[in-house]
């Protein structure tokens, strides 16, 4: 049974193909059982910790695989109900005004208690993947960083590690923590999608901590902050007399992560040069730094983001598609706040828990119409938006009960008929307060600095804190 794989008809989408091949790869090398199935109860993929607990559910009670690879109709049929089976409930909703199951209660017993549909782009349930328990403690970042073994690792699960960091208990979020507690297991490149503001970099950390690679370095490149020479200069290192200003051989990024992680951000904004150079390290293992006629060997996962769906710049030849290939073994899609509304008062009480002890606050609290408000914003700049407004309100509220109106006075809710041009502007200002404060944050509050960093006058930068109401 172990690595049976059984293709499905020819619908299934690019992304949704590396998918499973991504799993199948880290599946390969984890503890924990692993099963895929397709709507016809047919098993696509088995990893061999499944072997060993096949006979306990009806649905892997398989006779053993043909020389051909096909595999036997199932003599016993699954449970029933079977949450795995149950996944594929969730295409009706597709056509119908019907809700759409995304994961079902597993019969008592069932040695695979996990099931998460992997669907694709238009929504529809492809496949079935239903986990077992063993082998959960493969998955967890140890407790005592100066075992002789570091890459050992130690007893637990992944509720000990991911919270709080990653905080929420809907459905896109739950499955986005199984997925990175998969992924984690994997050397494979990873590749995050998902709207600004989601939080795709605390994915890819979370990836590092949970990874074997977790004593090692975790590098964060921002793609699109460096011009395309300077970007070849910081990843792949230099050698004295390449350009000018180069008065030394200076290493690159990706030695310096040597053994760990290194996380391009916004891979989307690179050029097509770049692309290529950056095709060739995967490829090749290796880096040449700009200027030197050798080739240095490194030792580095790849974990890259972008905030632009990366099949689209494929088709429209913005992106190379054999770089693509090559970064999306393992894609992730982070989901937009707006998707996930059930944790929006969950990050609230955590910002606020945290806002409050930063500025050293008396614990605060929202109101019942301020927690209305922002369950029902459009929430443009997602996460980082609730963020910074949050830390705004903890500074300049006078009472310990947050009021809707102390949220939503300078920058009021968009009414419900709200065009994509009002609330695109209302994210263009999210998104620019945010980089004043991280620019003032960056500078220690020193605003002749931070204006320089933002490439804006002095007068300038007093003029935005002002409008933006930041002290």
């Amino acid at each position: 049974m172990a690595g049976s794989f059984v293709h499905r008809d020819s619908d299934s989408d690019v992304s949704l193909s590396a998918r499973i091949e991504g799993l199948k790869l880290l599946a390969q090398h984890v503890d924990e059982p692993v099963v895929i199935f397709n709507p016809q109860k047919e098993l696509v993929y088995a990893n061999p910790s499944a072997n060993k607990i096949a006979q306990n559910c009806p649905l892997t009670s398989l006779p053993s695989i043909s020389s051909s690879g096909s595999l036997p109709a199932n003599p016993q049929g699954p449970c029933d109900p079977c949450h795995g089976m149950e996944l594929f409930q969730s295409d009706r909703g597709i056509h119908e005004n019907v809700p759409c199951p995304t994961s079902a209660v597993p019969t008592p017993g069932c040695p695979f208690p996990r099931a998460v549909p992997l669907k694709s782009v238009t929504g529809m349930t492809h496949f079935a993947v239903l986990m077992g328990d063993r082998g959960r403690e493969s998955m967890v970042v140890p407790q005592d960083k100066d075992s002789s073994d570091p890459l050992k690792l130690s007893g637990g699960s992944v509720q000990e590690i991911v919270p709080p960091t990653i905080i929420g208990e809907s459905e896109p979020i739950q499955q986005l923590v199984e997925m990175i507690r998969l992924i984690a297991a994997s050397e494979a490149t990873v590749l995050i999608q998902g709207e600004s503001g989601t939080g795709k970099e605390l994915v890819a950390k979370t990836i590092h901590a949970l990874s074997r690679r977790r004593f090692r370095p975790f590098i964060v490149v921002e793609c699109s902050a460096l011009p395309e020479t300077l970007l070849e200069s910081e990843l792949f290192g230099h050698v004295r007399g390449s350009f000018t200003g180069a008065v030394a051989d200076r290493k690159g990024l990706f030695e310096e992560a040597e053994g760990g992680t290194i996380f391009l951000d916004e891979i989307t904004d690179t050029t097509p040069a770049f692309q290529a150079r950056l095709l060739r390290v995967l490829q090749e293992g290796e880096i040449k730094p700009v200027g030197s006629n050798g080739s240095v060997k490194v030792n580095v996962r790849v974990i890259s983001a972008g905030n632009k769906p990366l099949e689209n710049l494929v088709s429209t030849k913005l992106f190379r598609a054999d770089l693509y290939y090559r970064l999306a073994v393992l894609p992730l899609t982070v989901p937009p706040l707006r998707a996930r509304r059930e944790d929006i008062l969950l990050l609230v009480r955590y910002f606020l828990e945290h806002c409050a002890r930063k500025h050293g606050r008396e614990p605060m609290q929202l109101s019942p119409d301020a927690q209305t408000a922002l369950v029902h914003h459009s929430w443009p700049g997602n996460v980082r938006e609730l963020e910074n407004l949050i830390e705004r309100v903890v500074v300049t509220c006078p009472h310990s009960t947050i009021e809707e109106k102390d949220f939503f006075a300078d920058h009021p809710l968009p009414p419900d008929n709200s065009d994509l041009s009002s609330i695109g502007k209302i994210a263009r200002q999210e998104a620019e307060r945010s980089r004043i404060l991280q620019a003032l944050r960056d500078a220690k509050g020193d605003k002749t600095r931070a204006a320089r960093a933002l490439s804006i006058s002095r007068s300038s930068l007093y003029n935005k804190l002002r409008d933006y109401h930041i002290s």
